[in-house]
């Protein structure tokens, strides 16, 4: 409850919102008094209240609060569902991996390096295509290295372990799905990233919205005069917060607050990946397969002091 109650209270205390809207409430504050000065010898508010209460108001809570919001959510939600499965294949590779071919160090270390740089690959590379929303798999500034490469060097390590002998069909079968779906997570992501809200719905959105506080403030003024001014603001950081809002989180891939925390996922993942493949815990599995870790190694070949005097 408590954690609730703080919850609440730092959503209340977060202006972040308004500190982005607030040259644009400058220029509405600006407008709306003129309109409060001028419109009250000219217009009989009650009328236009009567006309535009009832169909403008429905327009900008159906367009605005169901559409824009909802659809830009969805977009974040996939991105973070797509991520959520991109660390659960790899977690699922590394197990596999480790209990089906039974690498040694260097081969753990390998396949480790692989799926880290994979996500890292991954990350870099969505945020340039959240930069461009370019259709194109590479874009003018492509990242040092595509995440398709890497899949492709994780299918020829397996493949190479299946030529070794270390790996049979079924188990080859049972990894496959993992790599395979590393790609299918990539072109969610990428059709994510590229294919934005078209600019007819947003431009139409927008329409509306200066419409409805150019009539909000026609229609307020002849009633409060410069009182209207204020209730035009509230209205105006309502609406336009929402689609503030909505436009950041169509772009879930960038590194904006509100963005998906990608670094941080990364982060997880390495620790993830090192924790199945290079724990120490693995060491003594290394010997009861026949492989002798490297300190080991070492201090079976040093000469023991006896041995020296002798």
């Amino acid at each position: 409850m408590k954690r609730d109650s703080n919850a609440i209270l730092i959503g209340l205390l977060n202006f972040s919102v308004l500190k982005k809207l607030q040259w644009y409430l400058v220029v509405i504050a600006g407008i709306s008094s003129v309109i409060a000065l001028v419109a009250p010898s000219y217009i009989s508010g009650k009328q236009i209240i009567q006309a535009n209460s009832s169909l403008f108001a429905g327009i900008i809570l159906s367009l605005l609060l169901v559409f824009r919001t909802n659809s830009a959510y969805d977009r974040w939600w996939e991105g973070r569902r797509a991520w959520g499965q991109l660390v659960n294949d790899l977690r699922n590779l590394s197990i596999k991996y480790y209990e089906f071919v039974r690498p040694n160090l260097q081969e753990r270390e390998q396949m480790a390096a692989l799926l880290i740089r994979f996500a890292n690959a991954t990350k870099d590379h969505l945020r340039l295509l959240d930069a461009t929303h370019s259709r194109a798999p590479e874009c003018e500034n492509p990242v040092s290295e595509h995440p398709m490469l890497i899949v492709e060097e994780i299918y020829a390590l397996l493949e190479q372990k299946r030529r070794e002998g270390r790996l049979n069909d079924m188990m080859f079968n049972v990894l496959d799905p993992h790599p395979r779906a590393l790609l299918d997570i990539l072109g969610a992501c990428e059709r994510i990233a590229t294919s934005p809200i078209t600019v007819s719905h947003k431009s139409i959105i927008l329409h509306i919205i200066v419409t409805y506080l150019l009539l909000m403030a026609l229609s307020l003024s002849p009633e409060f005069g410069m009182w209207s001014v204020p209730v035009v603001l509230v209205g105006a950081y309502m609406v336009l917060g929402l689609e503030i809002v909505a436009e950041e989180k169509e772009h879930p891939f960038g590194t904006a607050e509100e963005d998906l925390p990608l670094d941080r996922i990364c982060v997880n993942i390495e620790r993830s990946v090192n924790k199945l493949l290079l724990c120490d815990s693995l060491l003594p599995r290394d010997v009861e397969w026949g492989h002798t870790p490297p300190a080991i190694a070492e201090v079976e070949i040093a000469p023991s002091p006896v041995t020296q005097s002798v």
